[in-house]
């Protein structure tokens, strides 16, 4: 009874939050949309398919250097298997990129999947270090939303604990500190972090984010939103935050609604970003899907379902 009381409130919520969509795009101006992204500059968004390429090629780089001490391979492999790790991710709302990144790696390379599966961990935490300084260094030089300036001091404080606790200890203490038969299986896991093995990874964690930085920035000067770099860098944050739980697949509807609330505050119009945010994905989406289309010999559709059923087996 219960079971069947919860699945009408979600069908009824599922009605509605249709009739909202509907009436929002038979509302909406398209026209204007359609015409800024027309009238776009092929220069600037030129450049900024460039360089988002080239943040795409850094994290497959920050996974080899981290994976390569453990179990060599080609850094043409890594580079493959993490475009198609994005591809995948591009194309399923769960989270099967990494699965899709170990099995190729494994299948491609010989690497162990248990010695993928930690280089992958260690690749997040080297993101998520260059990510908390990104986040410190970059909003002290702009004019920001208070919330924004909240979220920076609450970063810059987690960092400061995080670095702390690894000069003093170092990451083999907080493993040692785990259960026998957990620790012995994160080995090595413990052994990727150590020594200053993240130091280049975190750095090229660093040219990731400030290249999706400039990516939106340019983007949105291509599709003539009048935006300075604070306003860029908040419409980079909202549509990060916005697109962790990915419930579309490449999040779309969810970036563009994340630019709409986050460029609010700078006088941009919704029509105006949502332009931004079409060019944007198109930018980001299209050329990753055609190369990991190549790469798996036109394959992608077919190993996303095996490896949407392999992350839902784990």
């Amino acid at each position: 009874m219960i079971a069947r009381r919860w699945r009408w409130l979600w069908w009824l919520a599922g009605l509605g939050g249709v009739g909202l969509a509907l009436k929002f795009f038979v509302g909406f101006p398209w026209r204007v949309t359609f015409a800024a992204l027309l009238d776009a500059s092929p220069w600037l968004l030129a450049v900024a398919f460039v360089l988002n390429l080239s943040s795409l090629v850094a994290k497959g780089w920050a996974w080899h250097l981290i994976l390569k001490p453990a179990a060599p391979h080609s850094w043409r492999a890594a580079q493959e298997a993490n475009l198609v790790g994005a591809a995948v991710n591009d194309l399923s709302v769960a989270v099967a990129g990494e699965v899709a990144r170990v099995h190729l790696i494994a299948r491609q390379a010989g690497v162990p999947v248990g010695t993928a599966v930690s280089s992958v961990v260690w690749t997040r935490v080297a993101e998520a270090l260059a990510l908390a300084v990104f986040l410190v260094m970059a909003p002290s030089v702009l004019q920001l939303e208070p919330w924004l300036r909240a979220l920076q001091v609450g970063v810059g404080l987690g960092l400061a604990v995080v670095v702390l606790l690894a000069w003093a200890r170092g990451w083999a203490w907080l493993v040692a500190q785990l259960p026998a038969a957990l620790g012995a299986r994160l080995v090595v896991l413990g052994g990727m972090g150590s020594g200053g093995r993240l130091l280049v990874p975190t750095l090229l964690g660093l040219w990731n984010w400030a290249t999706q930085w400039a990516t939106y920035h340019l983007v949105l000067q291509a599709t003539h939103v009048p935006v300075s770099l604070a306003g860029s860098f908040t419409a980079l944050v909202a549509a990060n935050l916005g697109g962790l739980l990915r419930p579309t697949p490449a999040n779309v509807g969810v970036v563009q609604a994340a630019l709409v609330v986050g460029l609010l505050p700078f006088g941009v119009s919704p029509e105006q970003a949502v332009a931004a945010g079409l060019a944007l994905q198109g930018l980001q989406v299209l050329p990753v899907l055609l190369l990991g289309a190549i790469v798996t010999g036109w394959r992608l559709l077919g190993l996303t379902r095996e490896f949407e059923q392999t992350a839902g087996a784990a």
